[in-house]
């Protein structure tokens, strides 16, 4: 039995050899490439209606380098923030960012283009930090022992699970140019809770006298860079928010923050032959397909999707997948939609006035009127985004 694995062994080996050219397409992934869409992109949207209302008035804003201060956490945070303002400024046009060389460090920006007469400068420039990583702040381990003697079938199995929570942090600050005055109560500090879980195990059992083990091993990490992300599009949407004087509340209140919620929804979904009629139907709603609801995924209905998913910033594959379905539920009018697929809504901005005279406008409140100090209307407690983190740790725990 030995020989013949080692034979053919060999024999797979050589045949892996002899197809040097296969090389590249073996190494290419066999994932289609998505569109990050992260727990804020439906906010970041809401946040660019919220400042289209607002007098047309644009501000240019630069940054230092946000570093790991950690050293623990590599990721690209400054091309993190470029994006996030720009999902902000699809129609607004309201905060600009404005790329150029420069010197950074102690907090401050110094620009070090040649000084010439009418340079372009900033207004505003962003600085902070991933200031925080706690790993394994809770560590807790559960195990299971099962064992039979002298029977046949599953005689021994030995289970142990695990859950190690971790916690991320990242401040961002606002800061006037060329003062270098941090705007003030334009700071925020906010922290995710990453969580890694898994299962390890060992099956044992008697099949006709002969007696076999099965390794079992299942592990679940949750990304820290994906969580920086998510830190910095929330940090960047209260800034702005507070800087512009917007209910910037009302976008975070979006199903889409709930990230459990969102993937349990994608989850629970199973793409099949109606989805296609129901895409069908939207489409030609939205006005990009002029053709009766077939079922069928005709040429005509992915050319409508590619462009609807271009237009939407997604990747325009022409397929149907989860993300075409969840953006086309937030655009079509609720005749058109399915109900066996909820959909996240996105928050109805509502009207902003500001003064035209130029001016920082004041700082706005935190949380929502409807929340003061930890208490909603009635006495109940409040159930936002923004639960304390021992709250959330301490919940969290459980197996």
């Amino acid at each position: 039995m030995v020989v013949g694995s080692l034979v053919l062994a060999l024999t797979l080996a050589g045949c892996g050899a002899q197809y040097p050219a296969l090389t590249p397409a073996i190494a290419q992934p066999n994932a289609r490439a998505a569109r990050n869409l992260t727990s804020f992109s439906e906010p970041l949207r809401c946040m660019d209606g919220l400042f289209a209302q607002l007098p047309r008035r644009s501000y240019l804003v630069s940054s230092s380098d946000i570093p790991d201060e950690t050293r623990r956490v590599s990721v690209g945070a400054d091309d993190m923030l470029i994006n996030a303002m720009n999902q902000m400024n699809r129609r607004s046009q309201r905060y600009v960012f404005l790329d150029q060389a420069r010197i950074s460090g102690f907090g401050q920006l110094e620009l070090t283009t040649t000084r010439k007469k009418g340079e372009v400068k900033p207004q505003l420039y962003i600085r902070g930090s991933i200031s925080q990583l706690d790993s394994d702040t809770v560590d807790a381990e559960v195990g299971a022992v099962h064992s039979t003697e002298g029977s046949s079938g599953l005689t021994k199995s030995l289970y142990k699970g695990f859950r190690k929570l971790s916690v991320v942090s990242v401040d961002l600050h606002l800061v006037e140019y060329p003062s270098r005055r941090v705007v003030p109560g334009a700071s925020v500090a906010n922290s995710m809770v990453v969580v890694r879980r898994g299962l390890n195990g060992t099956v044992t059992g008697i099949i006709d006298s002969v007696t076999g083990g099965v390794p079992i091993s299942v592990e679940r990490i949750e990304s820290q860079g994906q969580a920086v992300r998510n830190l910095i599009e929330l940090g960047l949407i209260e800034l702005l928010g507070k800087h512009a004087g917007v209910p910037y509340w009302q976008c975070l209140e979006a199903p889409s923050v709930d990230a459990r919620a969102a993937e349990r929804r994608e989850r629970r979904h199973v793409l099949g032959r109606e989805d296609i009629a129901q895409v069908q139907t939207q489409l030609a709603a939205l006005g990009y397909l002029n053709a009766p609801a077939s079922g069928t995924l005709d040429a005509a209905t992915r050319r409508a999707i590619s462009r609807f998913q271009a237009d939407q910033n997604l990747v325009p594959s022409g397929e149907v997948d989860f993300d075409l379905i969840d953006r086309l539920g937030e655009k079509t009018p609720s005749s058109t939609r399915r109900a066996l697929v909820p959909k996240p809504q996105t928050a109805t901005p509502a009207p902003v006035t500001s003064p035209t005279a130029p001016r920082t406008p004041e700082i706005a409140p935190a949380q929502s009127p409807r929340c003061q100090d930890g208490q909603a209307q009635g006495g109940q407690e409040c159930e936002g985004i923004y639960k304390n983190l021992y709250d959330f740790i301490k919940e969290d725990v459980g197996f």
